[in-house]
């Protein structure tokens, strides 16, 4: 019978591909015959293009942006990175020794460090072989750190989906993972040089050489595996890993409690599974052994039981999980030698009522020697559940919510098309471990499924869950590939096997690779556009003004050799710091910026990105949330007297999109901080001349705007904290802030066009009620730096039927900026007393020209000395 016509289509298409691959000139090993070799190794190649790829995506991709012209050495992004900056660097002053309590962040307490030693050893080392020992050139090299870990997570994400799904689903992985964009793209590109890369790294190592050590052990007995040295390696590699996952990030210990929980139900469902108990437990108990002892050194550096901070509780929770494992396995011996059955114990019922048993019995005891056992697995809930002032904290939010509904959208924003896939894969994975009874399918769902809990609570858990997506995509994609016979398709296409290419047909074979330009095309488009964007930090603006602190404000011999000293732990938790050197002082801002007071000014901030030091106004702590937000400049004095601050650092973004945050942590609840601090919807409208103006109304929007935009607008309140006072008001009304430095403006920023916003609803609204005079409705400094001073007071006598005195100053910044300082005071009993901030011969590069000061009609000029402003000197100047 003569072929048809579409078969002939189809043997020249086929053959065209043929010819294609005969005709690749440079494979890298031959493809015709396929021989073992080629059978064997052919997944390296697709694995060595993940890595490469990878790397460009994370190193050449954000290049630009991390080696700016305005600073020395590379630019690192976000906070952590520039606090592991700052550990590193002392570590190699003082090799081999580390920082673990922290005098130089959190003034005047300081604080232990939960940081783990593995990253600050790893950039310490690299440093060091390369000969890199100065601040430059330690941040030029430590920023290759996050992306080379970000393009090896390519190796045990292959190993993870190979061991439970096959090579082919692990080649797929593989190359899925490098491309995963959002937050595991923006957690390990060029300059984010921080443990989260590392934490899903070791994460991934520890399941797939557990997984690698079950399917090694299996059909062979115990006593012939570790007696086997190839074989006793898989269990001690996969401890090494956990070891080190442990030594990144403390609270690593949930990866054990994950294999704890897969050896239970392994145990429960034996039969249903077929699983080796004996050769888990074994297993287990080797893994956690060996993490152990990596563990131990770093055991008992917090001397109290905690999850975050490196403390024994850590290493219980490994050790006790080897006892569970070893438990499991005792009372299946129990259970073999009649023992439950003698007692009168069903089969069935034996061993999850033990389990129950001895799990009531070890809690109960744990908590009556340790009362804070119960409040650790309240932080562990608390992880999945954030309330309150943790609401502002961008990677802390719920996942799935946008604009208080449930939203699609930031799943397709940090996993592209692998969500995707990723999710119907997880429940055809369950529908072949029903099927198959294949006991590693259990391990990934436990893990997916539990990752998925943990990224449904918190959106920073997203990295973590990009590999879930990767691996549970390459299952689903993997899984209709073999159901369109696309490898069979490919293999025969090397072979030149016509009949089997006939058999599977073309069809199958374009459709497996819509398929795959599906899962690969917007996944990759989204890699590539966002590992553009994903590298950040600081500013010219902020680094600019925190070099001059270094180098301007009091103390920078002493700070700069107590910045390298190692510090001695206080004896009592909570309270002052006791070994600080005469002279040190706290530096005031926004818990954000904390890291970088602390690396690049080598100051001391009160609050720091580790969420201490914030306070609040509803338990009354003292911190910078109920200090930026205080309505009257004496209780933000006393907090500024407790925590010993000296210097003030505010931001515009502090001033504007942030201040939500500073209000809502100082509330208690961002519903309450909107009634207080916020007036509700306005709209700002844009006129033809180029001015701005703002409505509450709609209504009073006029007729010839050419743009309406929406903002949530200011309330009197927001304008009566000392945020607003500082920062929009230019310290108008403050006795005690005087601006010192002003950096470049804000200009060309929305925080900057809120600002300007703010000006002109405050002149419009409230400058009369407060009594002050309109301020300039012009872009002002990006970053402020104030001083806390003692302020010169101004006293004297006035004429009768006077009842304001009324002070002002002009002030030039060292911008050239020219603003009015201006304050007022009472009088009582014919006398008026008024403190002044500002010094005409102050030693900083902002300065004010004489007071003016107006009683009634009467008008003086009084100039105040910077001695007077410090040491708060009394100055007579009666205006009669």
């Amino acid at each position: 019978m003569a072929p048809r016509e579409s078969e002939i289509a189809g043997l020249r298409t086929s053959g065209l591909i043929h010819q294609l691959i005969k005709n690749f000139k440079s494979p890298p090993f031959p493809l015709n015959p396929m021989s073992e070799r080629v059978k064997n190794n052919w997944h390296w190649f697709f694995i060595i293009i993940a890595v490469a790829v990878g790397l460009y995506l994370r190193i050449a991709n954000p290049w630009n942006t991390i080696f700016p012209t305005w600073m020395e050495g590379a630019k690192l992004s976000g906070n952590d990175p520039w606090y592991y900056f700052r550990l590193v660097d002392s570590a190699i002053h003082n090799f081999p020794n580390r920082i673990w309590f922290d005098a130089f962040t959190k003034y005047p307490y300081g604080t232990y460090i939960h940081f783990g030693p593995f990253l600050v050893y790893f950039s310490a080392l690299i440093s060091l072989i390369t000969g890199s020992t100065d601040p430059a050139s330690i941040r030029s090299v430590i920023v290759f750190i996050p992306a080379i870990g970000g393009a090896l997570l390519a190796l045990p994400t292959y190993l993870l989906a190979k061991e439970v799904f096959g090579k082919k689903a692990g080649v797929i992985a593989s190359l899925l993972v490098v491309l995963i964009p959002g937050q595991l793209m923006a957690r390990s590109v060029l300059s984010f040089n921080d443990h989260h890369i590392w934490e899903v790294f070791w994460m991934t190592s520890v399941l797939a050489l557990f997984a690698a050590s079950v399917n090694k052990w299996g059909g062979r007995s115990r006593g012939e595996n570790i007696r086997d040295k190839k074989s006793l390696i898989y269990p001690i590699s996969t401890g090494i890993a956990l070891g080190l996952y442990l030594d990144t990030w403390a609270p690593g210990f949930i990866v054990a409690l994950m294999v704890v929980i897969y050896a239970f139900l392994a145990y429960l469902f034996k039969k249903w599974l077929k699983a080796e108990t004996e050769n888990l437990t074994y297993i287990s108990a080797i893994m956690f052994g060996v993490a152990a002892l990596l563990y131990l050194p770093f055991a008992l550096i917090y001397p109290k039981l905690n999850t975050v901070y490196y403390s024994s509780f850590q290493l219980l929770i490994i050790l006790g999980s080897a006892f569970v494992v070893l438990v499991f396995h005792l009372i299946e011996r129990l259970e073999n030698q009649g023992i439950y059955a003698k007692l009168g114990i069903k089969e069935d019922y034996a061993f999850p009522a033990t389990v129950i048993v001895s799990a009531a019995v070890i809690i109960g005891g744990i908590a009556a020697i340790s009362p804070d056992f119960f409040i650790l697995l309240k932080r562990i809930v608390g992880v999945v559940q954030p309330t309150g002032g943790r609401l502002t904290i961008a990677e802390v939010q719920p996942f799935f919510t946008m604009g208080g509904k449930f939203s699609l959208e930031p799943a397709w924003n940090n996993f592209s098309m692998t969500f995707f896939f990723a999710i119907p894969g997880m429940f055809y994975t369950t529908y072949k471990l029903l099927r198959e009874r294949r006991k590693l399918y259990l391990l990934v769902l436990i893990w997916g499924v539990a990752m998925l809990i943990a990224l449904t609570g918190q959106n920073r858990f997203a990295y973590y869950f990009g590999v879930v997506s990767a691996v549970f995509a390459a299952a689903m994609a993997n899984a209709i590939l073999e159901r369109l016979g696309f490898y069979k398709f490919i293999s025969a296409v090397v072979n030149n096997d016509r009949k089997t290419m006939r058999k599977v047909g073309n069809t199958n074979f374009m459709a497996g690779l819509l398929i795959l330009i599906i899962l690969f095309y917007p996944t990759f488009n989204q890699a590539n556009f966002y590992s553009k964007y994903s590298a950040g930090g600081i500013n010219k603006q902020w680094y600019e003004a925190l070099t001059w602190m270094r180098e301007n404000t009091p103390g920078k011999e002493m700070y700069d050799e107590f910045y390298y000293q190692l510090y001695k732990p206080p004896k009592k938790l909570g309270e002052p710091y006791p070994y600080y050197p005469e002279g040190t002082y706290g530096v005031m801002s926004w818990w954000d910026y904390g890291h970088w007071i602390t690396a690049i000014a080598h100051r001391i901030p009160n609050a720091n990105p580790f969420q201490q030091g914030i306070g609040n106004k509803y338990n009354n702590v003292p911190g910078a949330a109920p200090f930026f937000t205080a309505f009257n400049e004496n209780y933000a004095d006393r907090i500024a007297d407790e925590l010993g601050v000296k210097f003030v650092i505010s931001d515009v973004e502090m001033a504007t999109g942030k201040f939500y945050a500073m209000a809502t942590w100082a509330e208690g609840t961002l519903e309450k901080a909107g009634q207080v601090y916020y007036a509700g919807l306005g709209y700002i409208y844009h006129l033809p001349d180029g001015r701005v103006g703002v409505a509450f109304n709609p209504r009073m929007i006029p007729s010839n705007v050419i743009g309406v935009q929406t903002l949530n607008l200011p309330s009197e309140n927001y304008f009566r904290t000392l945020e607003a006072k500082l920062h929009i008001l230019d310290t108008k009304g403050l006795q005690h802030y005087r601006m010192i430095y002003e950096s470049a403006s804000s200009a060309n920023t929305f925080s900057g066009f809120q600002e300007l916003i703010y000006r002109n609803l405050f002149n419009q609204l409230y400058a009369s009620k407060f009594g002050f005079s309109p301020v300039d409705t012009t872009f002002t400094g990006y970053v402020k730096i104030f001083e806390y001073v003692k302020g010169a007071k101004i006293t004297g006598r006035v004429p009768d039927g006077v009842d304001k005195v009324h002070i002002e100053a002009k002030v030039v910044t060292n911008q050239g900026r020219v603003f009015v300082y201006e304050n007022w005071a009472e009088v009582k009993d014919g006398h008026y007393e008024i403190t002044v901030p500002y010094a005409q011969n102050s030693k900083y590069p902002v300065k004010a020209e004489p007071y003016q000061i107006r009683a009634g009609d009467v008008v003086k000029t009084v100039e105040v000395s910077e001695e007077d402003v410090l040491n708060g000197n009394t100055i007579t100047v009666d205006l009669i």
